[in-house]
C-alpha cells in the first residue's frame, strides 16, 4: 500500500524545518480536509506551526549566524592583509622597515593557522595576537598597519560580542523552546502520517493517494536539500583558508 517516504526531520535547519511542515499544512488544508480521521488534526497542527514560527523569531534575537560570517570575514581580511604589507617590508628598500618586517613577520608566522581555526578558538588567538603586536607598536606603525591591525580588533571585538550573546542565558532558553517546540510539531506531523495511512486502510488507497504524493514530493525535494548541505559541510572540511596566501616568514 502506497505511504509517504521518510525524513530525518531533526536534521533540518529551524527555517527548513518550518518551510517543510508549513509545505506539508498546505497540502492536508487542501487534500485533506474531507478525511475525517484528520480533519480536526490539521486546525491543531496550524496552531502548532505558529507557535514554532513564533520560537523561530524569538531564536533569530540571539543566533546572529549572518552577522557572526560577516566579522569573522573581516577580521580574517585583516590577517592576510597585515600578512601582504609585512611580506612586502621584507622587500623594502629601508633596512629599518625590512628588520621590522622580520620581527612582525615572526609574530605572524606563529599564528599561521589562526583563520582556520573554530570561531571560539580564532577569538581568544586574535586577542592574543594583538597583545603581542602591541608590543611592537614602532614595527607595525613604520609599515603603516595601524588601520589594519584596528579593523581585525573591531571585528574580532564584534564576533565576541555577538557570540556571547548567542550563548547568554536568554538565547539558551529560547534554543530550549525551540527544541521543545520543533519536538512537538514531529510529534503530530506522525500522529497525521498514522491516521492518513489507517485512513487508506479503511477507506481503500485512492482515499489519499493524491496527498501521499504531494507529500512524497516535498520530502524528495528537502531530502535533496540535506544531501547538498552534508556534502557542503564535508567539502569544507576539507578546505584550507579561502585566500591560499602564504604566512610571511
Amino acid at each position: 500500500m502506497k505511504s509517504v517516504s521518510k525524513i530525518a526531520v531533526g536534521k533540518l535547519r529551524n527555517k527548513l524545518h518550518f518551510e517543510f511542515m508549513c509545505s506539508v499544512l498546505e497540502l492536508l488544508r487542501t487534500l485533506g480536509t474531507s478525511i475525517s480521521y484528520v480533519a480536526g488534526l490539521i486546525q491543531k497542527f496550524a496552531v502548532q506551526l505558529n507557535e514554532e514560527d513564533l520560537a523561530i523569531d524569538q531564536l533569530k534575537r540571539y543566533e546572529a549566524t549572518e552577522e557572526i560570517h560577516h566579522e569573522d570575514g573581516r577580521r580574517d581580511n585583516a590577517f592576510y592583509r597585515i600578512c601582504e604589507i609585512i611580506r612586502s617590508g621584507h622587500k623594502h628598500f629601508d633596512e629599518n622597515r625590512r628588520e621590522a618586517a622580520g620581527r612582525l613577520g615572526a609574530i605572524m608566522k606563529d599564528c599561521k593557522g589562526t583563520p582556520r581555526l573554530p570561531l571560539p578558538e580564532e577569538s581568544a588567538a586574535i586577542h592574543n595576537l594583538l597583545q603581542r603586536l602591541e608590543t611592537v607598536r614602532t614595527d607595525s606603525d613604520l609599515l603603516g598597519l595601524g588601520e589594519w591591525i584596528s579593523e581585525m580588533k573591531d571585528a574580532n571585538d564584534r564576533v565576541r560580542r555577538l557570540m556571547a550573546d548567542r550563548e547568554s542565558e536568554a538565547a539558551i532558553k529560547a534554543q530550549y523552546k525551540m527544541k521543545v517546540v520543533r519536538s512537538e510539531t514531529d510529534k503530530q506531523y506522525d500522529e497525521i502520517l498514522i491516521c492518513l495511512k489507517a485512513a487508506a486502510i479503511i477507506n481503500g488507497a485512492d482515499t489519499c493517494r493524491q496527498l501521499f504524493d504531494g507529500i512524497d514530493a516535498r520530502i524528495n525535494e528537502y531530502n535533496h536539500i540535506l544531501a547538498r548541505e552534508k556534502g557542503w559541510r564535508n567539502s569544507k572540511k576539507n578546505d584550507l583558508d579561502s585566500d591560499g596566501e602564504e604566512i610571511p616568514e
